[in-house]
């Protein structure tokens, strides 16, 4: 008996590419999704930082989306070489930053490139590649904060609603190279992101400006309360990103969605926004319409 024809063979494991694999997010998808058998090419700054527990499915990597397009495209080569192909890629790598935006002059710079910059910079080094295989799926880890503004973390805010924009567009563009994108817009999470010695950095005291003390104490007060007691379970918002860009599980059937809000704050929170903004534009329509030629002229 021929047992090709007899038996299916084996599907082959998805190859991920992960930003930001040192903790929070980055981390956890690693460890899903190389549990169901995929292979992770984790990547961080500092790849002796990522702690696979000696899985043999995770490989640490070292990529900073930060670094000049020309060195990230060689940085694209070589990892594209690793298992000949790249499926998936999480642009997930980002800290936020507070102070007032009167303050935080060189600090914008530095936000905007790790947060909007680097991760554009990250998708055109890989999306030659891509392109010529003719297929992958862009993730990209945004923010429910692009939503709302917040005093003293408007940056960040800023940042990813920026990034919001760029990576939706990007979607539409790559669509016809069989290059499939999603956007994930998580709540807060318990992970390192609101940490000082992490992923969180605010303006220094000889910056600052006398008359934001007040703005800055309550949003530095804030945070710290906040770290900890976060509503999310990172370990299931991993789970959840999993079975929605491969859909699987909870997700089997489901096509993969252009935006996904991640937790119930986040559904929460970017409702209250889109209610907002509907209430203003009925508000003001007709005299917003003022300003129109008349129909048929």
């Amino acid at each position: 008996m021929d047992n090709s024809k007899t038996h299916k063979m084996a599907p082959q494991p998805r190859i991920w590419l992960i930003t930001g694999c040192s903790s929070g997010f980055g981390l956890e998808l690693a460890k899903i999704a190389s549990s169901r058998g995929d292979k992770v090419l984790a990547a961080s700054r500092n790849p002796n930082k990522v702690n696979t527990d000696s899985n043999p499915n995770i490989s640490p990597v070292r990529l900073d989306h930060n670094e000049p397009l020309d060195f990230l495209k060689e940085t694209a080569k070589s990892l594209f070489k690793i298992h000949g192909r790249i499926d998936i890629i999480v642009n997930n790598a980002a800290y936020v930053q507070t102070g007032t935006i009167e303050e935080a002059a060189e600090e914008t710079y530095a936000q905007f490139q790790s947060n909007l910059f680097g991760p554009l910079n990250l998708y055109r080094a890989f999306l030659p590649h891509l392109r010529q295989q003719g297929s992958g799926t862009l993730v990209t880890i945004g923010s429910m904060a692009c939503w709302y503004t917040m005093k003293s973390c408007n940056l960040y805010n800023a940042s990813k609603a920026a990034l919001r924009w760029a990576a939706l567009g990007l979607g539409q563009e790559v669509k016809p190279f069989g290059i499939k994108h999603c956007l994930i817009e998580p709540g807060f999470f318990r992970t390192s992101l609101l940490k000082p010695e992490s992923n969180f950095s605010s303006t220094t005291t000889s910056t600052r400006i006398e008359a934001y003390d007040g703005i800055n104490a309550k949003a530095d007060a804030a945070f710290k309360a906040f770290d900890g007691s976060q509503l999310g379970n990172p370990v299931k918002g991993a789970e959840v990103i999993y079975e929605v860009v491969t859909s699987t599980g909870v997700t089997k059937g489901r096509h993969l969605p252009e935006f996904l809000p991640l937790g119930s704050d986040a559904t929460e929170e970017i409702g209250k926004a889109c209610r907002k903004t509907m209430d203003a534009l009925e508000e003001w329509k007709e005299i917003s319409a003022l300003s129109d030629f008349p129909q048929g002229k």
